[in-house]
């Protein structure tokens, strides 16, 4: 099977949705096919690339053309390249605001429409609208409506034989609208290249130093207090060493998070960005992962992903967030709601129970999904 990847940005370690595809293309390759990635609206480039990138060893064509370029400019040498490479295939990466900074890409569709004529389409959509939670003001309510409308158009006008997402609530989303959508969860990007060497059998009680480990992003408003109180409570009872590690980009929020822990007698090691062997490592020797996102698009988070794929229970500390008019999703298994007893949770919960969802699986099921419509 031939297949072209259309991606917004392939710019390494800054574009979530540009690192899966580079991981995911690299992973259909090994398993037999001939790939190509192309990113339609690159922000990081003034000149147009064309040439060679890797991801774990493997070497991968890939076009990669300005965002500031002419859209006719771009897609003219899109579809020039893509004609070359003749896929059976096109698979749209789709992330609404990769491809127009406001998140309004009209011109988008019928220039995808010509790049792929004669071909099968297939959109995995890693990002919907906003304004979609409870709560959201009347600005972005409307701004979602328009998204809504394009997302529904693009749709309509690529008659997509497979449409994908990782997120159940947006699976839930896009089914409201009367699409058919498949589920494919997300695979970590960060390649587990450590062994499970401290994720024994041992009981709670039994642990004597809890090892939490923030990684990623710590979005604003986090109850980081609610969480801290919890391990003060658990350590009390139970007298065991606790340490938190901070490991990536994690923001603004960070200095906040790091004085809360601080003033409650706990160590903090921040290691700001990492290699991807040594996040393996750090998440290898963990006993707690946090994450700071939304629990109803908690699937979708590569950090979480990441630390799932490393056996590591993960307690959900964030900001209420509830959608308009769909039903809260049931969390992933391994993944804890902040609450009373959430520590205890966690560490009493069986490693091996945690599901990890490797990308050799996933691609698996991807191509045997796309093969089937053929």
């Amino acid at each position: 099977m031939k297949i072209v990847f259309v991606c917004g940005s392939l710019q390494p370690g800054h574009d979530g949705v540009g690192d899966y595809t580079r991981r995911l293309a690299a992973e259909m390759l090994v398993q037999g096919h001939e790939v190509a990635i192309i990113a339609l609206n690159d922000a990081k480039l003034n000149t147009k690339l064309e040439g060679i990138q890797r991801s774990e060893n493997i070497d991968l064509p890939v076009l990669r053309l300005p965002a500031a370029w002419p859209t006719k400019l771009r897609f003219s040498i899109a579809k020039e390249w893509v004609h070359k490479f003749n896929p059976e295939w096109i698979s749209l990466q789709f992330a609404i605001f990769s491809f127009h900074s406001k998140g309004f890409p009209v011109g988008l569709i019928g220039f995808l429409a010509g790049l792929g004529k004669g071909r099968r389409w297939h959109i995995m959509f890693h990002e919907l609208w906003v304004g979609m939670s409870v709560g959201a003001s009347i600005k972005h309510i409307f701004w979602g409506w328009l998204q809504q409308k394009i997302i529904s158009r693009l749709i309509f006008r690529l008659k997509p034989k497979i449409i994908h997402t990782q997120s159940m609530l947006y699976f839930a989303q896009l089914t409201r609208l009367g699409f058919k959508v498949n589920h494919l969860p997300l695979f970590s990007n960060v390649p587990v290249v450590a062994n499970f060497e401290n994720k024994g059998v041992k009981k709670a009680n039994e642990i004597k130093h809890i090892s939490i480990v923030v990684f990623g992003t710590i979005h604003p408003q986090a109850p980081v207090e609610q969480i801290v109180n919890e391990v003060i409570l658990y350590k009390k009872a139970k007298e065991p060493e606790v340490s938190l590690t901070i490991i990536g980009r994690s923001g603004i929020e960070q200095e906040h998070w790091v004085s809360v822990w601080k003033s409650a007698g706990i160590c903090v090691d921040i290691l700001g960005e990492q290699p991807l062997a040594r996040i393996s490592k750090v998440l290898n020797k963990a006993t707690i992962g946090l994450s700071t996102g939304a629990l109803a698009m908690i699937d979708k988070s590569g950090t979480v992903a990441a630390m799932l794929a490393h056996k590591l229970p993960v307690i959900c500390v964030a900001k209420p967030w509830k959608p308009r008019k769909i039903t809260l999703p049931t969390p992933p298994k391994g993944i804890f709601v902040l609450q009373k007893g959430c520590i205890e949770n966690c560490l009493e919960m069986k490693r091996d129970e945690i599901p990890s969802h490797g990308i050799s699986d996933i691609t698996h099921t991807l191509i045997k999904t796309l093969l089937a419509q053929q």
